[in-house]
C-alpha cells in the first residue's frame, strides 16, 4: 500500500497487510459497517481535502504538514471498524490492537503509529474529538447522517440488522436516544466544511428518525433540505 510508504513503512509484506483489512470489512455480521462503508469513509476524506481548505479550517496548518494530516487520517480510516461485533463493547480497542500490530510488523514510525492509534480509539466518542485530525475522522464516519433520506433510510435500516439480537423495543429506544444525542450537540459535525455541506440534512434525517411526531409537524411548514 502506497499510503503506508508515504508514512515511513518499509516492510515488503504490506499489500498482504492492506488485502487483509479489507477482508475484515467483507465478514460476517456486517450489513453497515461493511467495505462500502470503508470506501465511503474515504471518499469523503478525498472531498474533505479541497472543502476544508475552502471553508478555512485547515487555516492554521502549514501546506506542508497537511499531506502526513491526511495520510494518517485515511490510515485511522482504514482501521477504525477493521474489527466489528455488535454484541461487543471493545471494537475500536481491538481495531486498534490489530492496527498496532501490522503497524510494528510494517515498521511503521512510532510517532505516526501513536497518532493513528489516537485516532482510532476517539472513535468510540465522537463527541470527545478535539483535535482537528480527530474532528476531519469523526465528520468522514458520521458524514452518512447528512446523507440524501434513501441512503440514510439504508444505514438505518443496516445498523438495525447488525444489532438484531437486541429486541425491537428495546432497540428502537435506545436507537432514539442515541441520534437524538447528535441533535442535543447543536451541530451535528465539528468542522466548518462538513457542517456547511450536510449540517442542515443531518439534522432533518436525525429529526425524522429521532422524533418523528416533531419531523412530522415541521414538514408540513419547512420542506427537507435539499
Amino acid at each position: 500500500m502506497e499510503l503506508w510508504r508515504r508514512l515511513g513503512a518499509k516492510a515488503p509484506g504490506l499489500a498482504e497487510t492492506g488485502i487483509s483489512v479489507i477482508s475484515a470489512y467483507e465478514g460476517s455480521g456486517r450489513f453497515y459497517h461493511t467495505r462500502k462503508h470503508l470506501e465511503d469513509v474515504l471518499q469523503k476524506l478525498d472531498w474533505a481535502k479541497g472543502a476544508l481548505e475552502a471553508a478555512g479550517d485547515l487555516a492554521d496548518v502549514p501546506a506542508h504538514e497537511r499531506p502526513v494530516l491526511f495520510d494518517t487520517i485515511e490510515l485511522a480510516l482504514w482501521y477504525h471498524d477493521a474489527v466489528y461485533d455488535a454484541k461487543e463493547y471493545d471494537n475500536e480497542l481491538k481495531s486498534r490492537n490489530l492496527f498496532l500490530g501490522n503497524a510494528a510488523k510494517n515498521g511503521l514510525p512510532d510517532h505516526i503509529m501513536r497518532e493513528t492509534a489516537m485516532l482510532i480509539d476517539v472513535t468510540a466518542k465522537h463527541k470527545n474529538a478535539r483535535k482537528l485530525d480527530e474532528c476531519i475522522l469523526c465528520d468522514c464516519d458520521l458524514a452518512i447522517l447528512g446523507a440524501p433520506k434513501a441512503e440514510f433510510d439504508a444505514y438505518d435500516a443496516g445498523i438495525r440488522k447488525e444489532y438484531a439480537h437486541v429486541p425491537a423495543h428495546e432497540y428502537e429506544n435506545a436507537r432514539r436516544r442515541v441520534l437524538a444525542g447528535f441533535l442535543r450537540q447543536g451541530k451535528p459535525f465539528k468542522t466548518k466544511a462538513f457542517q456547511q455541506e450536510f449540517g442542515a440534512r443531518a439534522r432533518w434525517n436525525l429529526r425524522r428518525r429521532a422524533m418523528p411526531a416533531r419531523a412530522w409537524l415541521e414538514s408540513l411548514f419547512c420542506p427537507p433540505p435539499a
